[in-house]
């Protein structure tokens, strides 16, 4: 679920705030490749530190383990909101990490359009004649079976023709 960043800013301490803070979007798309690198292994190890300090107080909460302090623990919402929100950081630096990749991969328009150029030059010199006279061309070649025009042996035509025309009134 989002946070709102007042919430946020609340549940984390001062250079996991600014950690979390570099995540957004604004900001995200100025760091370098390495820069992002680094701050998705720093973010990760404060997740990982958040998320099992909220397990060993879920497990003190129930009485699984012995508590870490003086009284065991009653509430590990915060723990778990502060694991929370450093997971949805390191989400958004994921999906901006498989953006520049995906970037990276793709095509430039420039050397798209020079491949459709080098194509549609291929095409157009298959095209052309080698000589400058036109030659045979091509010539139409008749169905030997089909019957001449106006020819009278067409065995059925006028019985069909008459069905049409009753069909129609």
């Amino acid at each position: 679920m989002a946070q709102s960043t007042k919430a946020t800013a609340r549940l984390l301490d001062k250079t996991e705030a600014e950690f979390v803070e570099r995540t957004q979007r604004s900001t995200i798309v100025t760091l370098s490749d390495q820069e992002l690198r680094e701050l998705g292994a720093q973010l990760r190890q404060r997740r990982d530190k958040a998320r099992d300090a909220a397990r060993r107080q879920k497990r003190e909460m129930r009485g699984k383990a012995e508590p870490r302090g003086a009284r065991a623990v009653s509430d590990n919402s915060g723990t778990k909101a502060k694991a929370d929100a450093l997971t949805a950081a390191l989400k958004r630096i994921g999906a901006e990490s498989t953006r520049r990749a995906q970037k990276q991969k793709a095509p430039s328009q420039r050397s798209l359009a020079r491949k459709a150029l080098a194509a549609k030059q291929r095409q157009t010199a298959r095209e052309r004649p080698t000589t400058r006279t036109a030659g045979e061309g091509m010539r139409p070649i008749g169905n030997p079976k089909a019957a001449k025009s106006g020819a009278l042996n067409d065995a059925g035509a006028r019985p069909a023709m008459m069905r049409s025309k009753i069909a129609r009134r």
